[in-house]
């Protein structure tokens, strides 16, 4: 590692700075399941110019001629290759880095003014085998150690530990899962159920993160926002404001190779 002064860049053609661009507000973070309604897709739009979001982790979206529909065309969208999680960027200030999209997660990371933080939207409808997703899942988080990790997901499992009032075979293995990566439950367990149908309700959406985000300060709560889908607004918000950094780079192609080594050489090689 070497270290460089700026200052020998100065009034040459091979200057260059960094910017950091930082929002004072902290990040913001709902996640929604659209019930692949189009009324729901439509609507995320105007409850984004409300809320203000900074990332947007959804499930189920809308899908007609086997695209994603509705969303904004300057929204930035990393969806899971079966479509059926994503998360939307609204803020063209924001700059995410994709990790990976898988069948049923999509995972990116984001620069706060404190630290880097991942961000995982996951789905896995109620028919679904729950390992498929839950392993998709464990590749990202093993790959990243001591890193701040927050998950979104609708896995459609039963825990009196989020809401139900009994268990299923599901919700059991999504709390082993828990568990063994010692992630924690945003969830408050006497809170709205985050679904309703007719007269059926429940708690399938669930906030996870892992115990390094603790020293931030974290609110979970259910938006009371019209969703017109079947199930509600979630939103986390962490104490931490948005930060991007900007590099600004400069051509060398055209010449002038020796001079920008005699400028960088005693630097690089001391």
């Amino acid at each position: 590692m070497f270290s460089m002064d700026n200052s020998i860049f100065e009034n040459t053609q091979f200057s260059f700075s960094i910017a950091t661009e930082s929002s004072n507000e902290p990040l913001k973070i709902p996640q929604i399941n659209l019930a692949r309604a189009k009324a729901a897709t439509n609507q995320l739009q105007l409850t984004a110019s409300t809320i203000k979001p900074d990332v947007i982790l959804v499930q189920e979206q809308y899908i007609n001629n086997n695209g994603i529909q509705g969303n904004p065309q300057t929204w930035k969208r990393f969806s899971s290759s079966n479509q059926k999680a994503a998360i939307l960027i609204p803020s063209s200030k924001l700059k995410p880095a994709l990790l990976a999209t898988k069948v049923n997660i999509a995972a990116l990371k984001i620069q706060t003014s404190s630290f880097p933080i991942t961000i995982i939207s996951a789905y896995s409808s109620p028919a679904q085998n729950v390992y498929t997703p839950l392993q998709e899942i464990q590749e990202i988080i093993s790959s990243l150690p001591e890193e701040k990790i927050l998950i979104g997901t609708d896995l459609n499992g039963h825990n009196t530990l989020w809401g139900y009032r009994s268990n299923d075979n599901r919700g059991k293995d999504i709390l082993d899962f828990i568990l063994a990566n010692n992630l924690n439950i945003i969830n408050k367990r006497d809170a709205l159920p985050t679904f309703q149908r007719n007269n059926s309700v429940g708690w399938p959406d669930l906030t996870l993160f892992f115990q390094s985000l603790i020293d931030s300060s974290i609110n979970w709560e259910i938006l009371e926002e019209i969703s017109l889908s079947d199930q509600r607004y979630i939103e986390t918000t962490i104490a931490s404001t948005v930060a991007n950094k900007f590099y600004k780079k400069y051509k060398t192609r055209h010449g002038n190779h020796l001079r920008f080594l005699n400028i960088l050489g005693n630097e690089i090689y001391h």
